[in-house]
């Protein structure tokens, strides 16, 4: 890979959650979610430095005093426009490539990532996933200059959250899906995401 590629991981990570609240912090085998989620994305060997976006709500204070324990970088920004936390930043540390985790998917798979990355950066395109593995185990692939045109046709960049949505539109930008190299993995039918108490034992179980 060419080194004027600067890829970065960024973990989508709020407190606030309807469903489960603060599960970020659940405790997953004797570590919270959010820092084995970081102990397995730091496993990819292609990024240069995992980063938690979070909001500079209040609420949020604890996963900044976190990441410091840590030794994790922490960007703090708008608390619903997910998408201008990550390009800022992207813009800050002058990454063109971004990996989007979502701060629920502790089983985030840091061997696709390379993958993906591998595939993105060869192809060129904008935006690369995949939808073979099993959900909650899956990054995106995201360039900076695509993030940034997102942004701006968004009509309401509060829905940011939803950022998948918006980025997987072949009729705007290149796109490019990866298949799975091991046929083990390939189990998209699989939940393996963070959203509801069951969800968490499910995962601890794990």
């Amino acid at each position: 890979i060419s080194v004027d590629h600067k890829v970065l991981t960024l973990i989508a990570v709020r407190l606030k959650s309807s469903r489960l609240p603060r599960k970020a912090l659940a405790d997953l085998s004797g570590e919270s979610l959010i820092i084995r989620l970081t102990e397995r994305v730091q496993q990819a060997k292609i990024p240069t430095e995992v980063i938690w976006c979070t909001s500079t709500h209040s609420q949020d204070d604890p996963l900044e005093k976190l990441a410091s324990e840590h030794g994790i970088s922490c960007f703090r920004g708008s608390e619903l426009d997910v998408m201008s936390r990550f390009i800022n930043v992207a813009e800050q540390r002058k990454a063109s490539t971004v990996v989007r985790v979502t701060g629920d998917n502790p089983l985030t798979d840091p061997i696709m990532m390379d993958v993906m990355i591998q595939a993105h950066l060869k192809k060129g395109v904008e935006y690369t996933f995949t939808e073979d593995l099993p959900v909650g185990t899956r990054p995106e692939i995201i360039d900076l200059d695509m993030l940034k045109r997102c942004h701006q046709l968004l009509q309401d960049p509060d829905s940011s959250e939803y950022m998948t949505w918006m980025l997987n539109r072949p009729d705007h930008f290149k796109t490019q899906r990866v298949a799975a190299p091991f046929w083990e993995i390939k189990r998209p039918e699989i939940s393996l995401t963070v959203d509801m108490e069951d969800d968490l034992r499910v995962v601890q179980a794990i």
